[in-house]
């Protein structure tokens, strides 16, 4: 595998970025499969969570190590606390993330495969959020969302976030992204993850299938149960929804285990 990291110039944040790419490649060594030949490598864009950055699941987790062997390109973008959204107040993420990284790294690596099925979307905990809201507003590009320990989502974090003390950054933080400092109050809105899930499900004939996997110590626990509830409300289960859930609190051994089980048995197999 060759790890690559990419800073360039985004006109649509207005300012230059980074990614970390592990782009397949033949090869041997010691302890690691080498990638499989192909004309077009699958890709997952794989989310980072709050307060983290492009390098985190390389130095956190064994990602390589695991996407070796299925020839799988990782790439891995920085948004800062965006929630992978337009910001009210700030850069406008979500098209930067759905729309103009996309084609810059269509251009950058021509056996990127075009292929619906082939992108994944997954991250963890913000980055778990993440890839539920752009997989959901963009079901066309995007064939699989791996939601891991989701968090930072609205209006949900009034499940798990204790309101007894006024957490000034998190508020300030709230009223860049999203205009308001209560999050809570965006039941409804455009922002609303639940309303975003039921009304994806009504437009689109084709939609993502979606994988979870949620720690049971997990003090957001309460989120993956109310975004559970919502999907396996919809008739027919059209997003082939998988829940899973295991030991574990919002750390990096349940990540790095739960991200190993996604590709070893969903990517492995194509998207099931």
């Amino acid at each position: 595998m060759a790890l690559m990291h990419i800073n360039f110039h985004s006109d649509v944040l207005n300012m230059d970025t980074k990614i970390s790419v592990i782009m397949p490649q033949r090869m041997q060594g010691i302890g690691l499969a080498g990638s499989r030949d192909s004309e077009n490598y699958p890709v997952l864009w794989l989310l980072h969570g709050r307060s983290d950055d492009d390098t985190i699941w390389m130095r956190r987790t064994s990602i390589e190590r695991y996407a070796a062997p299925l020839g799988i390109m990782v790439i891995m973008p920085e948004v800062s606390y965006s929630r992978y959204l337009n910001m009210v107040h700030g850069p406008r993420y979500f098209d930067y993330i759905s729309r103009e990284l996309p084609e810059f790294c269509e251009k950058l690596f021509p056996k990127m495969s075009r292929k619906r099925e082939d992108h994944y979307i997954a991250g963890l905990s913000m980055g778990g959020g993440g890839a539920m809201w752009v997989g959901l507003q963009k079901p066309e590009q995007y064939g699989t969302i791996c939601m891991l320990s989701t968090g930072g989502i609205a209006p949900l974090e009034g499940l798990w976030r204790s309101k007894s003390g006024d957490d000034i950054f998190y508020r300030k933080c709230n009223e860049d992204i999203y205009g308001t400092p209560d999050s809570d109050s965006l039941a409804g809105t455009e922002y609303d993850i639940l309303k975003l899930i039921r009304e994806t499900a009504k437009k689109h004939t084709v939609v993502p299938k979606v994988y979870h996997a949620m720690g049971t110590e997990d003090i957001r626990y309460p989120v993956a149960m109310k975004i559970k509830e919502t999907f396996e409300s919809i008739p027919g289960n059209p997003y082939n929804y998988e829940y899973h859930e295991g030991p574990g609190v919002h750390e990096w051994v349940f990540w790095d285990e739960w991200i190993h089980h996604f590709l070893d048995t969903v990517v492995q197999k194509g998207g099931r």
